[in-house]
């Protein structure tokens, strides 16, 4: 006899909360751990970072986001260019780097 009349209340909780966070435009993750920091305003565009110094070619870099804007971490692409002919002479691995998450409850 208990057991229904503790899972109906339990489903009803929920129910609450999730009322609750949808309204105020968040999921409880976000609430309780806090938003991701926006992705960077050059995202999906190659920026030049310089001149490596063991290769001697330039190297550019770029961030992705996959997954969409919920995604924890941002892909690195890294390429090299040769600085006379501007050709991509070398590509390096793809790295995730993680996405930190801004103030809790912001």
């Amino acid at each position: 006899m208990t057991l229904p009349v503790v899972a109906a209340a339990l489903v009803f909780w929920v129910c609450v909360f999730m009322v609750y966070f949808t309204s105020s435009g968040t999921t409880p993750r976000e609430f309780f751990f806090g938003r991701y920091e926006a992705p960077p305003h050059d995202l999906g565009r190659w920026q030049e970072q310089g001149m490596d110094t063991e290769t001697q070619l330039l190297r550019e870099e770029r961030y992705l986001l996959p997954g969409g804007r919920s995604s924890p971490h941002l892909v690195r692409q890294v390429r090299y260019r040769d600085p006379q002919s501007r050709k991509i002479v070398q590509i390096g691995a793809e790295t995730r780097v993680a996405r930190p998450r801004v103030g809790r409850r912001s």
